[in-house]
Parts: C-alpha cells; structure tokens; sequence
C-alpha cells in the first residue's frame, strides 16, 4: 500500500503510535513507513481502537522468526575449547542485559534473536575490548560503519541494493529480520569471496595513506647507546649478520618469523653475532615516500630501541667492522625505503648477502603476485592487459626498479625455499643474482613411530584449516564448507591456529609455534586426528610450512592448481589432491566422494620434520 494513502485512510493514528510505541521515534523512520514495514509484522496495532489481535492491516509474523528476545540468551555458550576471547563473549552478553535494564526494547529484541554475537567479537576485536552489548553497538554505529551482524547477512550489500531503506534511515538488519526478507529481499550477495575483495580494492596510494593515517608516534632511542653497543659487537671475533625483515620477529607470530627465531639460534650457536632491523610500522610495500623511515634494532633477539635510518647508518660507520665482517641477510624489505636500505648496509661496511624469495616483493608491487589480490595467472608482463588491469601495477612505484638498485650495489645471492618459487622467479627474467640456491625450509622423513590411528567407517571426516584465516590462504573457502556443510553429520571440521573465528559450526583449537615448540602445529594435527587439511591459497605459495606440518601430523591435503608450493608437496608425495577449482571442492564434499579420496590419501604414518640451516647454509 502507498503510504501516503494509508496514512490518509484513517485506519492509522500517527499521534498514537508514536504515543504508544515509542522506540519508533529513535528509528526515525516515518510512521505510518515503520508501520507497514515492521509494525503489523510483529503485531503492533495501527491504531488505539484497532483490536489487539485480528485487523485487517495485520499479518502473522513467519514461523521461522523467533517470538522471543530471550532466544539470543538461550543459546548454547561456546564450549572451554573455542578459544580465549570466551570471557569477552560472556562480558559481551552481560552488557546486553545492562543496556537493556529490565526495559523492553522492540529493536533491540528482533535484532538480538538474529545476531551472531560470537561471530560480531571476533571478527570485531575492538567491540570486545569495549566491554559494550554488540547488539547495541549494531544498531547504533555499526551498521554504519559497514560491519556485519553475522555470516548471512552483509550491510554494505543490503544498504547498496536497498536505497529505499537508506532514505529512511532505518538500521539495514532490523529492516530485513522484520520486513525485508518477507519482501524477498536478501540479505548477502552469492557471487563468492573474489567479489568482496574487489569491491573493498582501493588504488595503492589509498592503501597506503590510509595505513599511515593509524600511526602513532614512535619514541626514538638514543643513538650513543647503539653505538656503543656496535662498537663492542666489532671488537669481538666472529661474523656479524645484519638482517632485515618486515616486523619484530621477537614479538609477532608467522612462518617468517619462526625461521628467524630459528636463524638466530643459529647463528648465535655458531659464534655469530646478530643485528636485526625491522620497520617501526608495518606496510604491505617499500616506502618509496622519502620520508626518513624508523627502525627497530635488535642485537642478539633483545631490543636496542628505535631509530632513524640515518641514525643506524651513521652508527654502523663509526663502530669500526673490519672488511668482510658483516654479511647481511634480507628477508623481507617490505616497510623499508631501498635508498635508506643501500645506506645501512653500505655503512656496515658489507658488501655481499642473501636475499630469501620468501615472497614475490623483489618482482611486483603485490607480494602475494595476486593481480587486484584475487588471481594468480603467472607474473604480468609489463605491456600486457593483465599487468594494466591490476591496481597494484599502476601506483606510482615499482618494486622490480627499486630492487634493481639493490642487485646493481651489492653481489646478492638468491635463496628459494621451493623450486616452485624459484621457477617465478626466472620466469619473470628482471635481473640476475651472483647465484641461485633452493633452501627448503623443512623436509619430511617418516617417523619410527606407530602408525597414524586407523579410522574407523562410520566416523565422521575430520576436515582442518591451520594457521590464520587469511583469505589469500583460503579462509573463504573453508568457511563456505563449514557454512554448507557444518551440520552433515559425514563431516567434522576444525580450526588449528591463531585468530578464531565466531559463528561457525567447527572446533578451535588454539596453536602457534614457538623456537621452543616448533612442531607444536604438527601435534595439534595429530592430536584431533585431522584426516585431510583444506589448503586453499590463492596465491603461489613459496614454501607453506603447514603444508608440512599437517602431513607430518598424519593429515592429507586438499588443494586448489594457483597454490604454488603446496600443489608440488601435494604431488610429491601423493598424500593429497589437487581439486580444479573451488566448485569441484563443494561438489566432492556434497556427493561424500571426498570421503573416499580424502581418506585413501592420508599418509599411513607421521614423519619427522628435518628443519634446514637456513641462512647458515649459504652464509659461509
């Protein structure tokens, strides 16, 4: 009905729905508007002499809408086992009930029974923290800063699909749980991940200014201490390594940086002496800005403190290393400025090192080699449509160009941890090292243990994610599967790794290695008996350690053609397939063929992994 008839029908009093529901006010939302979008829909009556139950105007609110606020707090809690955020869950809940204080409130109620708070707080850290009901931040900023209020439902989509609603300024959730989805409107796109990533792609020097705009201050230290403390590293005999990487190893959790703990065990066993510089701020590129970058010194894995490139170059020259006695190693030049770079180490006095191919920075603007992070289709040409497509080839830089400089001061010798990677990297044919060695990071050898538990025929397939769910490693995909499939009883699936996830249907078991515990993935793996490991990358993958790790566990491997290192793993050794396309997966797993393949696949024993020397095996 037209709403300016029905307000002018006399079959609605706005002075006394307005009186009488007074939340309808705060929405904003016209009267009569809220009234046929929502009111009649939850048995709201249009006017004080209308019957309670029976108008006209009324219509049953659809079974499959629950009838009660306290839906949303008899939900199961999250068992000991999901993960360490269960205390901000409970706190979360307990705000709910604060915010409400015994009063009803209609909007807050219908929202509350369709809102997944679990998924809201993780994928939300900062909510959590705040100790507020989620529900209430939803309905009044949320929303509108583009978050989502569960799996099912996408803002952006419905507020970009639906301008009526935007006009009206209503809460895009609230509208759909009580009007819109009885209209036939939906509530999230079906054109899969690769679209989202699109939609969110911003030109580089967005990305960039925006990582900027979050920056704090960084407190430089005094450079006489760091001096000092160089000037007694040169005294001393033995090498001194200079290493470079995009963040404090010490401190953050990755495949990176646990080879670097590793390295630096090394090293120090061996007599060494270690200098590692990383960036004061992360950034998914080199900083060709100019600006004077920040730096952290550690020296043996304890940090110096802080500072300016300049600073640490002019240190470095006035400690005094004798020729030859510094060599560096380059692991990764992401947040650092290559002229600054050029500066350090020749300050040091060193004149050859290696570079680690552990991604593709050294050749193209995206580290992951992904064209607009989504494909991977081979490296892009310059000249070639694909190269001109990609956003990451049109900033104003160019990664090959800054890394030329470097390959055209100092001998660099180039270190792969696959040949897979090493293979992309010749293709690509930019410029040429001193030499080219392959480094495997780990290689398996079967274990003289006993065999991997037998699986017995009605269990159900343990299917696995391990490490963090990023989406260039797949985290979509394995959440569709869980999505599709969390409830088939033929499937059991698990989370091994940091960052949980909320609102899903698997079991999270917290992981992360240490240079204390390095097997610690491979032991969660073996203890939930993962029969096959989802290892969706979408990008090359230059080594992959979980691939490793999950069939040194006992697990197969179930992966995609673009995933680089994995695939040649998977292929290898046979304890895995490597399925077309993501379509082939959803279908194996709908069909149960999966089952079959994925258990016929699994490796009849656990192996040992054998970690390489790294660094030290080229730095002699």
């Amino acid at each position: 009905m037209d709403v300016a008839m029905f307000r002018d029908s006399g079959a609605f009093d706005e002075q006394w729905y307005v009186s009488e529901y007074p939340d309808v006010a705060r929405t904003g939302i016209d009267p009569a508007r809220h009234y046929l979008w929502v009111g009649r829909r939850i048995g709201r009556r249009p006017r004080g002499d209308t019957p309670a139950h029976g108008t006209a105007m009324m219509v049953d609110v659809p079974q499959e809408w629950p009838q009660s606020a306290d839906a949303a707090s008899a939900e199961p809690l999250p068992t000991a086992d999901e993960g360490p955020d269960l205390g901000l869950i409970d706190k979360a809940r307990r705000a709910i009930s604060r915010s409400l204080g015994g009063r009803s409130d209609p909007i807050h109620d219908l929202v509350a029974q369709h809102f997944d708070t679990d998924f809201y707080l993780t994928a939300y850290p900062d909510v959590a923290a705040a100790g507020v009901d989620p529900v209430r931040h939803y309905i009044d900023n949320g929303w509108r800063e583009g978050r989502d209020p569960s799996l099912s439902f996408s803002t952006r989509y419905y507020v970009e699909n639906n301008p009526d609603v935007v006009a009206a300024g209503v809460n895009p959730f609230y509208h759909f749980v009580a009007a819109g989805r009885a209209e036939g409107r939906t509530g999230k796109h079906q054109l899969g991940f690769r679209w989202d990533i699109l939609a969110n792609l911003k030109p580089v020097a967005d990305q960039i200014s925006e990582l900027k705009s979050h920056r704090g201050a960084v407190a430089l230290s005094s450079s006489q201490q760091l001096l000092a403390d160089l000037k007694t590293l040169a005294s001393t005999p033995g090498r001194v390594v200079l290493s470079f990487s995009h963040d404090d190893f010490t401190k953050h959790v990755g495949g990176v940086q646990l080879l670097l703990r590793r390295e630096l065990s090394l090293f120090r066993a061996r007599g060494d002496a270690h200098v590692h510089l990383f960036p004061a701020h992360s950034l998914p590129f080199l900083d060709t800005s100019g600006d004077t970058i920040a730096l952290g010194v550690l020296i043996n894995g304890k940090l110096t403190g802080y500072f300016t490139s300049p600073d640490i170059a002019r240190a470095l020259r006035q400690a005094g290393f004798a020729a030859g006695q510094v060599r560096f190693v380059l692991h990764s030049l992401l947040g650092h400025n290559m002229d600054q770079t050029i500066d350090v180490i020749a300050a040091a006095g060193a004149t050859a090192g290696c570079l680690w191919l552990h991604d593709y920075s050294p050749i193209y603007n995206n580290f992951k080699l992904l064209r607009n992070d989504v494909q991977y289709r081979g490296y892009p040409r310059p000249g070639t449509i694909a190269r001109e497509l990609c956003a990451y080839a049109r900033a104003s830089f160019d990664h090959a160009h800054e890394f030329e400089r470097l390959f055209s001061r100092f001998r660099i010798d180039l270190v792969s941890p696959s040949q897979t990677a090493l293979d992309i990297w010749q293709e690509a044919g930019l410029f040429q090292p001193a030499s080219v060695r392959v480094v495997e990071h780990v290689r398996l050898e079967p274990a003289v243990v006993a065999s991997a538990a037998p699986i017995h025929p009605g269990a159900p397939l343990r299917v696995g994610f391990l490490g963090y769910p990023a989406a260039h490693k797949g985290w979509p995909v394995f959440e569709e599967l869980v999505l599709r499939f969390g409830d088939d009883p033929r499937y059991e699936f698990h989370h091994l790794g940091k960052g949980r996830r909320g609102g899903l249907a698997l079991t999270h078991r917290e992981v992360a290695a240490t240079a204390d515990k390095l097997d610690a993935m491979r032991e969660a793996v073996n203890a939930v008996s993962l029969d096959v490991a989802i290892l969706w990358s979408i990008w090359p993958e230059t080594f992959c350690l979980t691939a490793y790790e999950a069939l040194a566990g006992g697990s197969a491997i179930l992966t995609n053609p673009d995933a680089g290192n994995v695939v040649a793993i998977t292929e290898k050794t046979g304890l895995g397939a490597v399925l077309p396309d993501e379509a082939a997966l959803y279908a194996a797993f709908a069909s149960g063929s999966i089952l079959t393949l994925a258990r016929s696949a699994r490796p009849a024993s656990q192996h040992v992994m054998r970690y390489s020397a790294l660094s030290l095996e080229v730095v002699e």
